[in-house]
């Protein structure tokens, strides 16, 4: 994967797959800590034990079609935390969901960039829209309240009403804010 936000679309349509009605994304960039910490979380099926060790295997996969006959998102996940000086953490609880952290050095040479969570983001909303799925994100730099920036799927549909989110002025006004709000925290790299 060329990026961390890559990472990321992969972990959300695992917790997709595993039926999850809400996905928790939290980016959190300390400077002074050298450290960018990712922690996804969702109320999905979960995993027991077993599953959740072979989840981590590079040639285990839960997909029915085989297609792809390995699951790597989770793997690569945690192999490029760990070349980074940081660490990988998966947790499970079947029926309550699943929690991925992955902490890298931040100015490690051999860190990706974090890449475009607006289009990670915004892929997400459009192509899961039919599964009524709520989207919360949380950017954070350097522990300060001036630099985060919340963002809520749940929050926009309720000011939307009846308006679906894949409406193209909708999109316009998503991309927007995702971007700009981003970009405020100073967070998103090229």
């Amino acid at each position: 994967m060329q990026d961390i936000s890559l990472h990321l679309l992969d972990i959300i349509e695992n917790s997709v797959r595993a039926k999850a009605r809400n996905v928790w994304l939290d980016i959190y960039i300390s400077q002074p800590d050298n450290l960018l910490r990712i922690k996804l979380k969702d109320d999905g099926s979960g995993m027991d034990y077993d599953t959740l060790l072979a989840a981590q295997d590079p040639f285990y996969t839960t997909k029915v079609e085989r297609i792809k006959k390995v699951g790597l998102g989770i793997p690569l996940f945690k192999e490029n935390a760990e070349r980074c000086d940081g660490n990988f953490k998966i947790e499970s609880i079947i029926g309550k969901g699943t929690t991925i952290t992955a902490e890298f050095a931040y100015d490690h040479i051999d860190r990706m960039p974090l890449g475009s969570i607006t289009d990670t983001i915004l892929t997400c909303i459009l192509g899961h829209e039919q599964f009524d799925i709520h989207l919360d994100l949380l950017h954070k730099k350097n522990g300060l309240k001036e630099l985060e920036f919340k963002f809520s799927t749940a929050l926009v549909r309720k000011e939307l009403g009846e308006i679906p989110l894949t409406y193209p002025d909708v999109i316009t006004f998503l991309n927007e804010m995702l971007n700009e709000g981003i970009k405020n925290t100073d967070m998103e790299e090229k």
